[in-house]
């Protein structure tokens, strides 16, 4: 209490000050659009020379709206160079400097009215008024970051705290870490010494199970050379052991496109360029292309294709009305034989699949080497998990959380802001995203860049960039300007440009009371 009187006497002393400070500067004699502190370069009691050097023209031309000099600062009240600058000292209220292209042109810009000195009746002077309305404001301010930088020591306090905590985490971890790949190098160990034993005791199970395959595939063999030896037979109506072309035309099964007939092109697809094929070029080169077509026939093989499976129907359909001298009782005799094949398959595949079966002291093994195994993915899974829990403490440790930890409690911290339209979510210092109220995924306005408040104040521009890219257009930015409040929330966002948004945060993180003059100090001259 005793610190608020204080400050509110001593802030009424400083306005006090100003203003007479204000009324001493406005009495200052000098020529119309010049700043105080330019005051003693224009002297009436000798010629002005151009602040470019360039000329020394007699004092009386120096607001006589003719241009003489070429950095135009002969006429710092009129309009006449282009390059001219108008001071307005605004007495009571901030001062400012315009363009000289704005001087006498029926608007009011100086809110004492000096830059329409032509007709004064049009300009009254409104600077105490605004003065005391900036005053106000600038009061309000300092009260508000008063306030707020009591809870911005709060955001300090727990900011360290919680860097401190992941230091203390990561240091932790680092020794989990140490202890985990230890873990995982004896498990390691264990598991290589226990597959070894296991392999060894498999070693006559696999060559069992290779001989095996090799008698499988002996016999898989064999029967493929029977099945087409007895299609070969069949086909073979002369009984020449040569299959010719002419004894190929009368069966349906060669006839490709079921059009009725085996043309050309159909015998050379099975033939090639020869006329007619032995026993070895029929089981080696015929046969494996005329079995999928006798499957299809059989309805044993459906390709993916609709359009083929409406073909094959097309084709069951001619097939019915095929000479029965070369059809006879083959598809039935075919349909067996394929049936049959297919049998002894799903009887091969579920042996596949059966567990093995070996003796005890194998058996033991193992499952020892299962077990081992298992417990090496577990040790292995743990030092990533741990590493994984590294690099974020790291990556949120290299973040900058302002000068004194002040918005480290923010992180991750989601705030929301909607509008007629859409939902706006701000999780600080990981992303941005809009989501419509009619539904639909949320869009990406931006992931965590950098700090990009300028000079005066680094904290007081957050960026969020490369969010997902607009139709026909850039990936979407977001900017955040964060300033002084009682509360952490979005006040606003809003569209500027074409996938640029911009949004108005507020935060007692921003509340730093040594900034509140910066706030103040330009109000006032």
């Amino acid at each position: 209490m005793i610190y608020s009187t204080w400050f509110n006497k001593f802030n009424s002393f400083l306005l006090i000050i100003c203003s007479f400070i204000i009324h001493a500067q406005s009495d200052v004699p000098r020529p119309r659009g010049v700043s105080l502190s330019k005051a003693s370069l224009y002297s009436p009691t000798k010629d002005f020379t151009c602040f470019d050097g360039t000329a020394t023209i007699p004092f009386s031309y120096v607001n006589d709206d003719y241009c003489d000099c070429f950095d135009g600062s002969d006429e710092p009240g009129t309009s006449a160079c282009l390059n001219g600058v108008f001071h307005c000292t605004n007495a009571g209220h901030r001062p400012q400097n315009l363009p000289s292209s704005r001087v006498t042109d029926g608007v009011c810009d100086c809110c004492d009215g000096t830059d329409e000195y032509a007709t004064p009746e049009l300009c009254p002077n409104t600077c105490e008024e605004l003065g005391k309305e900036a005053r106000a404001e600038a009061q309000r301010l300092a009260e508000l970051y008063k306030a707020g930088s009591r809870l911005r020591l709060e955001f300090i306090e727990k900011g360290n705290k919680k860097r401190t905590e992941m230091a203390e985490q990561l240091s932790q971890l680092e020794k989990d870490k140490a202890e985990a790949e230890k873990i995982r190098a004896e498990k390691e160990v264990l598991k290589k010494e226990l597959e070894d034993k296991e392999n060894e005791a498999l070693k006559v199970y696999r060559e069992e199970e290779e001989q095996e395959r090799q008698r499988k595939l002996e016999k898989e063999k064999e029967n493929l050379i029977k099945e087409a030896m007895e299609h070969f037979n069949r086909y073979d109506s002369d009984k020449d052991e040569v299959l010719t072309v002419d004894e190929i035309k009368p069966v349906n099964v060669f006839d490709k496109d079921k059009n009725g007939e085996v043309d050309e092109e159909e015998i050379k697809y099975f033939f090639g360029e020869h006329e007619k094929v032995d026993k070895d070029a029929f089981v080696s080169t015929t046969w494996p292309m005329l079995k999928p077509l006798l499957m299809m026939e059989q309805g044993m093989f459906k390709p993916a294709e609709e359009h083929e499976e409406a073909e094959l129907d097309s084709e069951a359909e001619h097939n019915a009305d095929v000479d029965a001298e070369y059809t006879g009782n083959e598809d039935n005799e075919d349909a067996d034989d394929l049936q049959q094949e297919e049998v002894e398959e799903q009887e091969q595949e579920h042996e596949s699949h059966k567990p093995k079966i070996y003796d005890e002291e194998t058996q033991k093994l193992v499952d020892e080497a299962t077990e081992a195994r298992n417990q090496f993915s577990d040790a292995e899974r743990t030092v990533r998990e741990v590493e994984s829990n590294i690099r974020n403490i790291k990556q949120n440790l290299e973040k900058d959380y302002g000068l004194q930890q002040e918005f480290a409690t923010l992180d991750g911290q989601c705030l929301e802001y909607e509008d007629k339209e859409y939902i706006y979510k701000l999780c600080l210092f990981q992303k941005v995203t809009q989501k419509s109220k009619n539904g639909g995924a949320e869009v990406g306005l931006g992931n965590w860049g950098e700090w990009a408040g300028g000079d005066n104040n680094k904290y007081s521009v957050m960026k969020y960039t490369n969010g997902v890219a607009c139709w026909n257009g850039p990936n979407r930015i977001t900017v955040v300007n964060v300033n002084c409040g009682m509360e952490t929330q979005l006040l606003s966002v809003t569209e500027p440009y074409r996938c640029e948004y911009k949004i108005e945060l507020s935060t007692p993180a921003a509340c730093d009371d040594s900034n509140t003059s910066q706030h103040s100090a330009h109000d006032e001259l």
